[in-house]
């Protein structure tokens, strides 16, 4: 065989291992983008979700008006249908706080993120003393929630009323 055959066949299989490394590098490229992507999307919706009851409020004077309820539940008569919807909101901010902690967990929320979703659940209790109960059986019904760290505001005021308890028997 000629030299120029063998520079030839040698150039083709080069340029075909380069085209191969490159091709690997394009699709893990595209596969790190949609990750990225993924992330985003998971952060949004976590977002939405916290964000839903405050757009309901705006929108529902029938649902603001359940706040100032919360706030001082102690001075108002609150309904059945009310009690629903406590428990309804209660659930939900579970259900968000629970999402956020799962996020975090796999790597897609940091630490950060995390702690922003464990103080608006201590705002909350705070803020909002009709939903400690609510919190507390939703908490109570569900003891995988108990070790995740998000629920931590959850879990002091159940060693409150834990204590309490104990201390008036």
């Amino acid at each position: 065989m000629n030299p120029k055959g063998n520079h030839l066949k040698e150039i083709v299989e080069i340029v075909g291992v380069v085209s191969i490394v490159a091709s690997v590098l394009l699709v893990a490229w595209e596969l790190r983008q949609a990750n990225q992507v993924a992330k985003a999307e998971i952060i949004l919706l976590l977002q939405q979700s916290r964000n839903e009851i405050n757009n309901q409020r705006a929108v529902s004077p029938d649902f603001a008006k359940l706040f100032p309820k919360l706030a001082a539940p102690e001075s108002h008569l609150i309904t059945a249908t009310e009690i629903s919807q406590i428990d309804g909101l209660a659930r939900h901010f579970v259900n968000t706080c629970r999402a956020a902690q799962l996020a975090y967990d796999n790597g897609i929320l940091n630490a950060e993120q995390l702690a922003g979703y464990r103080d608006d659940l201590a705002t909350l209790i705070e803020t909002y003393p009709g939903m400690r109960q609510p919190l507390l059986d939703v908490y109570d019904t569900f003891p995988a929630i108990r070790e995740m760290a998000v629920f931590q505001p959850v879990a002091a005021l159940a060693l409150a009323r834990d204590s309490e308890t104990e201390s008036t028997r």
